[in-house]
């Protein structure tokens, strides 16, 4: 369930935040983006080529949405972005879209991000968004990794 605590989300399940009080797309971006070198690693990809991105924990989605982002403004034309992430305990559509509200930048993105949300319903869902593709597993993480693709990064599979 998502609370909120001085204007931040926070989890009362955990009793927990979702990301920095000071600057979540900050630590975003400079944890999850920089930390694994994605601008330049996305810039490096070969037309026909796919990204892949694995994450436990999808949280709000500001890692995707942030990676999307990126990758729109770094990665040729004909590459594709394959982002896998797992959740347990999802948030429902409304806490989610009023979390993503605090980054107007992301606004585009999160409003298609909750237009297709799946909410709490258990299992795979491949969402679609053109070149960008999000696998997420509603479920435990122990029970969704071992239905996870194993390939490496930049695999020659073709979007889609």
């Amino acid at each position: 369930m998502l609370c909120w605590k001085d204007g931040q989300p926070w989890s009362a399940r955990f009793d927990d935040r979702y990301f920095s009080a000071d600057s979540g797309i900050g630590e975003t971006r400079h944890v999850f983006l920089q930390g694994n070198r994605l601008a330049e690693r996305f810039a490096a990809l070969a037309s026909g080529r796919v990204f892949a991105i694995g994450e436990t924990g999808f949280g709000t989605g500001l890692n995707f949405l942030c990676a999307w982002q990126l990758f729109e403004q770094a990665a040729p034309a004909g590459a594709a972005l394959e982002f896998h992430s797992v959740e347990a305990h999802p948030l429902d559509t409304d806490s989610l879209r009023a979390a993503l509200a605090l980054w107007p930048s992301l606004h585009d993105r999160a409003r298609a991000l909750c237009a297709t949300w799946p909410g709490e319903a258990p299992g795979a869902h491949r969402l679609d968004f053109g070149r960008v593709q999000l696998q997420l597993d509603i479920d435990d993480v122990a029970a969704a990794l071992p239905r996870w693709p194993a390939r490496p990064c930049c695999s020659r599979n073709s979007p889609g």
